[in-house]
């Protein structure tokens, strides 16, 4: 029972529209899946009876049905990122006594969504709704660094312009390189970089089509922030990262 499940969800996250292709067929999905031609055939058929996918009475292709859309619509309204990460920021808060961070993209920015702030008197003030470009700051840069290359590409030039038209200094081969450590090391790093005199930790957060959908993080006074605790700090960061990702059907 186990195994016919397994395959008939990865047939159904293979029919996961791209693009202007919403509909495939079984022989399409078989040969993606690595999964016999009539077992697919089989699944689909039975999910069809079932309103989970359609056919396509001319192509004869599938496609996820009104069922799941229904579902998912259910799911959306009923819980949202925000909703699933405010347990995991509230334990993030606590392990590691500072300012726990949620942030989302938005364009070329990266915006705060949701905090905890930390039990200490000295603490970084940030409001909910603060917005920045995605090259700056541990948990804007944590989003920038998995999105598609070409995507970070033009993000960056953007950016860039924006910079140039201020007349202000962008290291455009440094964040490059950064981004690259970013996504070797799983988490990103800042110093400074959006209030003066702070540490901030940043990971991401992937969907359930491995795409980035949000960073978690921590930010506090570079004097909580010393070598010995670094370890520990990016730790919790990178466990919280994971155990929303594993929420939200994440595939990383």
């Amino acid at each position: 029972m186990s195994n016919v499940l397994d395959r008939a969800v990865t047939i159904l996250k293979l029919l996961l529209p791209e693009g202007n292709t919403k509909e495939w067929g079984a022989s399409e999905i078989a040969r993606q899946s690595g999964i016999p031609g009539g077992t697919v055939h089989r699944i689909l058929l039975n999910l069809k009876s079932r309103g989970v996918v359609t056919q396509n009475e001319i192509t004869k292709k599938f496609r996820l049905g009104l069922l799941l859309m229904e579902m998912g619509f259910a799911v959306r309204d009923s819980l949202s990122i925000v909703e699933l990460a405010r347990p995991v920021l509230k334990d993030l808060a606590e392990k590691t006594q500072e300012t726990a961070h949620l942030s989302i993209q938005d364009g070329n920015a990266g915006v705060l969504i949701d905090k905890i702030d930390s039990i200490h008197q000295l603490r970084i003030v940030e409001p909910v709704g603060m917005s920045t470009p995605l090259t700056r700051g541990a948990l804007k840069k944590a989003c920038l660094a998995f999105l598609p290359a070409q995507e970070i590409d033009l993000i960056v030039d953007e950016i860039e312009k924006l910079y140039i038209m201020k007349d202000s200094e962008f290291n455009r081969p440094q964040i490059m390189a950064e981004l690259v450590d970013i996504r070797v090391n799983g988490y990103a790093i800042s110093y400074g970089e959006i209030t003066a005199g702070t540490v901030a930790i940043g990971s991401p957060i992937f969907d359930f089509k491995g795409r980035v959908a949000a960073s978690i993080g921590i930010t506090g006074p570079d004097s909580r922030f010393s070598p010995d605790e670094m370890p520990c700090k990016i730790e919790a960061v990178k466990k919280a990262a994971a155990t929303l990702t594993k929420s939200m059907g994440g595939t990383r």
